[in-house]
């Protein structure tokens, strides 16, 4: 009896705390602070703020490209070069009118929708008209846990950001393997971040 009743506590899934999911993307380069460590995270997250954080959360994270993609997005721009790079690894792509408006508000379905193409989902996988199949998926790959955002024009704060990249790195890909793997770390035995081990892999030095 003792048995049966301990099988559901097991299996049960336990939020992140905030500073978990800090540590995780802290540590592997894909948010940043102020100079003072703040990371904001009551603030909103602008196209041109995700695009630089889905870049980052690549395995070709370090490789920026060089062109301005976009007419308001200019080579001196201080995303141009994430930007032209999310564009090339198929992540995003502008609207019709031939602008990126990276100032405008990240929403809920398009950075769900920019996660999932970081995980190798394509239109095969979604089912119903944008963005019900995306916003589906999303659910039951956890990728919304800790997000405030629901509805799909819903804007996302930076904490949302925060979480869904954190979520992102326990998802399992298009293939079934956890997404943490590709960028060359592990999750630990309850199938969580191991924030030891990405710790460890940012040190630098003897």
């Amino acid at each position: 009896l003792a048995l049966s009743l301990a099988v559901p506590a097991l299996g049960a899934q336990t939020a992140v705390s905030e500073d978990e999911a800090a540590q995780a993307v802290i540590a592997l380069g894909i948010m940043t602070g102020d100079a003072s460590g703040d990371l904001d995270l009551s603030g909103q997250v602008t196209r041109a703020e995700f695009v630089t954080m889905a870049v980052k959360a690549s395995p070709s994270g370090g490789q920026i490209g060089q062109a301005a993609p976009y007419p308001d997005v200019p080579r001196d721009h201080w995303a141009s070069g994430y930007v032209e790079a999310a564009v090339s690894l198929g992540l995003v792509s502008g609207y019709s009118d031939g602008t990126f408006r990276p100032d405008q508000p990240m929403g809920w379905a398009e950075g769900v929708s920019l996660v999932l193409a970081l995980l190798g989902y394509g239109p095969e996988d979604f089912s119903g008209a944008y963005p019900t199949g995306q916003l589906a998926l999303a659910h039951s790959l956890g990728l919304d846990q800790g997000v405030s955002a629901r509805s799909a024009a819903d804007v996302l704060t930076r904490r949302d950001a925060m979480y869904l990249f954190y979520n992102l790195l326990s998802a399992p890909d298009a293939d079934g393997t956890p997404y943490i793997q590709r960028l060359g770390h592990t999750l630990d035995a309850s199938g969580k971040v191991d924030l030891l081990e990405l710790a460890n892999g940012a040190l630098e030095g003897p």
